[in-house]
């Protein structure tokens, strides 16, 4: 049922996309100041467990106060006979805390490299695709790791069939479904949060997985999206990766990984002028997730960002580079 769902997921997301092909624009959208060379933002992301309210937008302030305050709370170290197992409990109820209190982390596009920062760890991550190096940097202790990979191809396929020749039978019991997808999207108008000019606009998309046979498996699936997304290009450097046999649509990902064909349906209404998410900075983000398994309980995510600022050149180059000082980790 799990892999049932991550189909349904799939298809979900597929639909969103095309409905936000349409790229709308924001006139009076905050622009950078003298001859900026690099972006960077900072982003609250945090789980919303029960029946909590999500925050709402233009809580970035108290929410990244709220995701510091957590971080600084984990307890320190035990020793002794149980050491190992109390740190380990402590580490497990920590990270849980954080889902839920709040993981801050900033993220700077230079020169179509990509830093991420944890905050809260005092760790970066470096990536440079066009050098094919990764940097790892502990801020805490002054220690650095690089690795630099290029990409190959692989030998042999690492998913049966593809452009290699046709797929290999499953071993599972083939079965087929209907998978019934509707979906609706509306516009919410303009807001300004953390002095950023978005646009805002919420949708839903419910998956019914019915009359299923074999290894199918009937079931249901929704997903609900709020965003307000800025004006504000974000360039996600992608990494050359290796040429897998990946399969693309519902029926290939059915038949390759569970032996189940699903016959697609949908139907969808939707306005005109939305924005395409993809490459904007999104300000603020709440996805619900919900099963029929999930007696009605919904899986809530909150993103939102804030501290939007843009670098000199100096400054951006500087953050790229390995700090003076750093030595190597063993």
């Amino acid at each position: 049922m799990q892999r049932m769902i991550v189909a349904a997921v799939a298809v979900g997301i597929a639909l969103f996309t095309a409905f936000a092909k349409n790229d709308g624009s924001l006139a009076g959208a905050a622009m950078p100041t003298p001859t900026p060379a690099a972006l960077q933002y900072e982003e609250v992301s945090r789980f919303v467990i029960g029946e909590t309210t999500p925050p709402p937008p233009g809580s970035f302030s108290e929410d990244r106060a709220a995701a510091i305050a957590a971080a600084q709370s984990t307890p320190a170290p035990a020793h002794g006979l149980f050491a190992g197992l109390q740190n380990t409990a402590n580490q497990a109820l920590g990270a849980m805390h954080a889902l839920q209190a709040g993981v801050l982390t900033r993220y700077t596009y230079y020169n179509n490299w990509e830093r991420t920062d944890d905050v809260a760890r005092q760790t970066a991550v470096i990536i440079k695709c066009d050098l094919h190096q990764y940097i790892s940097l502990d801020l805490a202790h002054h220690t650095y790791r690089l690795t630099t990979t290029v990409p190959q191809q692989p030998q042999t396929p690492s998913v049966p069939g593809g452009a290699n020749g046709p797929a290999a039978p499953m071993t599972s019991e083939p079965g087929t479904m209907d998978l019934t997808v509707s979906g609706n999207r509306q516009n919410l108008g303009p807001m300004t949060i953390e002095g950023i000019a978005t646009q805002g606009q919420s949708g839903d998309v419910s998956v019914a997985m019915t009359n299923a046979t074999g290894s199918c498996k009937n079931g249901n699936f929704s997903l609900g999206l709020t965003e307000y997304i800025s004006n504000i290009h974000v360039a996600h450097p992608h990494c050359p990766v290796p040429h897998g046999n990946v399969p693309v649509s519902p029926q290939e990902f059915g038949t390759h990984s569970i032996g189940c064909t699903p016959r697609v349906h949908g139907n969808a209404s939707l306005g005109g002028g939305f924005m395409n998410s993809s490459d904007r900075l999104v300000m603020y983000r709440l996805m619900t997730a919900g099963a029929g398994q999930a007696n009605g309980h919904a899986f809530k995510s909150v993103t939102e960002a804030g501290n939007v600022q843009w670098l000199g050149k100096a400054d951006a180059a500087a953050l790229f580079a390995i700090p003076a000082g750093f030595t190597p980790q063993q």
